[in-house]
């Protein structure tokens, strides 16, 4: 790494020989990240925002960690510029390191994860800029995005770098790509359904409760259809059976409470009195208040007319 800078603010990265070992942790090969939508959602729109020079992007991963999985919730652009000449890339370092105060007060238990670049493959400036990202986190996660659509839709790829050569020795690096999964908040998953939906229209009606309860309950019912009949194809050995799917289906069972249909019927029937209990009241409410602005309306006018 050099430590060379044409200005105060932009911290330059080359492609020479490294101390990985000072930098480098234990890498962790069975990690698994979990990116949220908002994630890419702002990946998309800093692309989208780029100068027309620009054929890529990179920025900050901000998120937690839990062991062997890295949960990806926020991110940020870090403006960078690649040299022609010699390949130095230089990142604006008070760039980044003032966005992620911002950040830090805001969402205090978010923290740098690794790093993120649109294209649809790893290229030769990901090593220093992964080495710079090791600084700032132990064993940073390289997320890349093809905002190209180069495939025919948007690839997520992941990766975490693992050093190669030989002891004592010509040393090099090599990425080693990790599965990522879309993980979801509920408001989260509710927005992504109102996306799927008006995305031809480009209209957003928002719905009453009840409509709500009567889309989930059918997607519940579809759900639960898709579920029998993949366990009836599994019994009559039409299907391979999937290990995965069999161990989500036992939790599944298991965190289903233990009660008589009696029980659980009187208990939605009862849910479903409180919903009707607390729409009645928010519309008796509603039309209180309007009578209310009416009465004072028609007071003030009396009042004006005396005068």
């Amino acid at each position: 790494l050099s430590n060379k800078r044409r200005a105060p603010t932009i911290y330059q990265l080359k492609l020479i020989s490294l101390d990985r070992n000072k930098y480098s942790g234990k890498m962790v090969l069975n990690l698994t990240v979990k990116v949220h939508p908002v994630v890419l959602f702002q990946i998309v729109n800093a692309y989208e925002r780029r100068n027309l020079d620009r054929t890529s992007i990179l920025g900050t991963l901000l998120g937690t960690i839990d062991k062997n999985c890295v949960e990806v919730s926020n991110c940020f652009v870090v403006p960078h510029s690649i040299s022609p000449q010699d390949g130095t890339v230089s990142i604006e370092m008070h760039i980044a390191d003032t966005m992620y105060k911002l950040n830090k007060q805001v969402h205090p238990s978010e923290v740098i994860v690794g790093w993120w670049a649109t294209g649809f493959e790893v290229t030769s400036i990901a090593v220093p800029i992964n080495d710079y990202y090791a600084r700032q986190c132990p064993n940073p996660v390289h997320l890349l995005v093809d905002t190209t659509l180069r495939s025919g839709k948007m690839g997520i790829k992941g990766f975490v770098q693992v050093d190669i050569g030989v002891p004592e020795g010509s040393q090099g690096a090599m990425f080693s790509p990790v599965p990522v999964d879309l993980t979801q908040y509920p408001p989260e998953a509710v927005a992504l359904k109102t996306l799927v939906k008006t995305r031809m229209t480009g209209k957003v009606e928002p719905k009453a409760e009840l409509p709500q309860i009567t889309d989930a309950t059918t997607e519940f019912e579809d759900a639960i259809t898709l579920v029998l009949s993949y366990v009836e194809d599994v019994l009559s050995d039409k299907v391979t059976p999937d290990n995965s799917v069999g161990r989500n289906l036992l939790k599944l069972v298991q965190a289903v409470p233990k009660m008589s249909r009696e029980d659980l019927d009187n208990m939605m029937s009862a849910n479903i009195k409180d919903l009707l209990m607390a729409m009645y009241l928010s519309q008796l409410t509603r039309v209180q208040t309007q009578l209310n602005e009416k009465l004072l309306m028609t007071s003030n006018n009396i009042m004006n007319l005396n005068n």
